[in-house]
C-alpha cells in the first residue's frame, strides 16, 4: 500500500525516474523507503522535539512562529538529505551490482533526477512535518498554540 502510495506521489510531481533502466529500483526501493522514513523518522521525530522535547520537558523559550518556521526549514533539510543519501546509495549499489555505469547523458539525466527527487522530498518532510504538528503539539505545555490556535 505505501510502496503504491509513495511511488504515486513521487511519480506525479517528478515524472518516471530517469535513465529509464532505473525505474524499477526507485519504485521499489527508493519511493517507499524515503517516502515511509520522512513521513515517521524526520517529520514525526523533529516534531516530537520541538513539542515534546524542548516545549514540554525542557521548557524553554522555543514556541514562537519563528521558532516553528525553524523548525519546518530544518525538517526539510533533513528530508532532503535523507532522499539524496538513500538514492544515492541505493542507485550506486544497484549499478554495482549489475556492472552497468552511468555516462554522459544517462548521468545528466540521473544528476537532475535526483536533485528533483530531494527538493520534492524536502517538500513533503516540511507539509508532513505540518501535518503532524497538529497531531502532536497538544502534548507540550507551551507551545500548543505553535504555529495557530486551532484546535486548541
Amino acid at each position: 500500500m505505501f510502496q503504491q502510495l509513495f511511488t504515486s506521489l513521487y511519480q506525479a510531481l517528478l515524472g518516471t525516474p530517469a535513465p529509464s533502466s532505473l525505474i524499477p529500483v526507485y519504485q521499489k526501493s527508493i519511493f517507499p523507503g524515503v517516502g515511509l522514513s520522512t513521513f515517521f523518522a524526520v517529520a514525526l521525530g523533529m516534531a516530537l522535539v520541538y513539542y515534546v522535547v524542548l516545549n514540554r520537558l525542557m521548557t524553554t523559550a522555543l514556541f514562537k512562529t519563528s521558532h516553528w518556521l525553524l523548525f519546518v526549514l530544518l525538517t526539510a533539510v533533513a528530508a532532503a538529505a535523507l532522499a539524496y543519501s538513500q538514492a544515492h546509495s541505493v542507485v550506486t549499489e544497484s549499478l554495482n551490482s549489475s556492472g552497468v555505469a552511468l555516462e554522459g547523458i544517462e548521468q545528466s539525466a540521473y544528476n537532475r533526477y535526483v536533485l528533483g527527487f530531494l527538493c520534492v522530498n524536502a517538500l513533503f518532510g516540511a507539509l508532513f512535518f505540518v501535518f503532524w504538528s497538529f497531531v502532536v503539539k497538544s502534548f507540550s505545555t507551551s507551545a500548543r498554540t505553535t504555529p495557530v490556535r486551532w484546535p486548541n
